[in-house]
């Protein structure tokens, strides 16, 4: 096999509970209030049992399969030629998902931390973290996820309580009256496919991790914990801002770190969200570029890995630089559309490859004459 290295379920865990917090911890709560407005948070808590359903899903196709990763698994539902078409869809979908992350950070740093820093810089500082990352291997990356967590969830939960004296119950009003339906249902679809959907790399790790006990459980619970958490985000951001303000900030939860203020002592530690929101991006963007990296080798059937790494991360110094201008091409021309292809590539593609086999295994199963 292409990965030597092993994981346990709990460092598969905490990959999975990273990457649904991800990236979607600072821009999230916009996002969503984008679409839902006054209802946002109402769709982000529906959207952690579904998010279960989906997660689910991954985990049977995997199953059906096992020891195999996601482009054996499409080359033995769909055949040689069609199941690498499949492939290359999936792995253009990796590398632009890691490009684009990439570009988030950039973008972020440039316009709020280091105002006067070339956007290059970063990005280039942030590709060669991701580079060295995948390349000391998947069980390093799973105990440097273990490590990174606990930091992630205290900063959070330091946004939260020291939040709670500026919560104003009355942003969430009027509730379930002037959305409509068709933007509530949008809502409870981005609430689905950003956070969960875009685990679908995840399929490209779970071939290398160790049978244990309770690993389907293990797994779900940590993507909807991480949903949750992003849902408790957006009531936080609804309860302190507002939904207009929430909509209106692509960075809110950033937003929300400035706001605090206790007794003018414990006040500016908008740096500290910043840091947790680099770390989960981080995870998230070194496991799509080992997803890529991965599949790639295993597209054209090359021994290891390791030797796609350098020219790996070039193209995505590259395309982290091309993939958008500056960040208001982000937020209006990249999002509206984003969520239509984390649909395509995690629910209908997904389906599609489940369908296939349940019709080819009952083909086989029918009685002859």
């Amino acid at each position: 096999m292409l990965e030597k290295g092993r994981i346990g379920t709990r460092q598969l865990s905490t990959l999975i509970f990273m990457m649904v917090v991800g990236d979607m911890m600072l821009i999230y709560p916009s996002v969503i209030t984008s679409y839902a407005k006054q209802d946002a948070w109402i769709c982000a808590l529906v959207g952690v049992p579904l998010g279960m359903l989906l997660m689910l899903m991954f985990i049977k196709l995997c199953s059906l399969y096992p020891g195999k990763n996601l482009v054996q698994i499409s080359r033995s539902i769909l055949g040689f030629w069609p199941g690498n078409l499949v492939t290359v869809f999936y792995l253009f979908f990796f590398l632009i998902g890691a490009s684009a992350h990439t570009r988030e950070v950039g973008d972020f740093i440039t316009s709020q931390i280091f105002q006067y820093t070339p956007i290059r810089v970063i990005i280039l500082m942030f590709v060669i973290t991701l580079g060295w990352g995948v390349y000391h291997g998947l069980e390093t990356m799973g105990r440097s996820s273990e490590l990174l967590m606990p930091i992630l969830i205290v900063f959070i939960l330091v946004l939260a309580f020291c939040l709670l004296p500026q919560v104003d119950p009355s942003n969430l009003k009027p509730i379930m009256m002037d959305t409509g339906v068709v933007p509530i249902l949008q809502g409870i679809l981005v609430s689905i496919i950003y956070p969960v959907g875009e685990l679908v790399p995840i399929m490209m790790i779970i071939p290398y991790t160790l049978k244990q006990a309770h690993q389907t459980r293990d797994v779900l619970i940590s993507a909807a914990l991480g949903n949750l958490l992003l849902a408790v985000l957006v009531t936080i951001s609804m309860l302190v801002l507002g939904a207009f303000l929430t909509q209106h900030n692509i960075y809110a939860s950033f937003i929300l770190s400035q706001k605090i203020n206790i007794g003018g002592f414990f006040e500016r530690i908008e740096a500290i969200m910043a840091s947790s929101w680099l770390i989960s991006t981080y995870v998230k963007a070194m496991v799509y570029l080992y997803a890529f990296i991965v599949g790639c080798a295993e597209l054209f059937k090359l021994k290891q890995y390791r030797m796609l790494i350098l020219p790996a991360s070039l193209l995505l110094f590259g395309l982290a630089n091309l993939v958008s201008p500056n960040l208001t091409f982000i937020v209006i021309t990249v999002v509206p559309y984003w969520v239509d292809w984390d649909t395509t590539l995690s629910i209908i593609l997904p389906g599609l490859l489940l369908l296939v086999h349940m019709f080819k295994k009952g083909w086989k199963n029918k009685p002859s004459g």
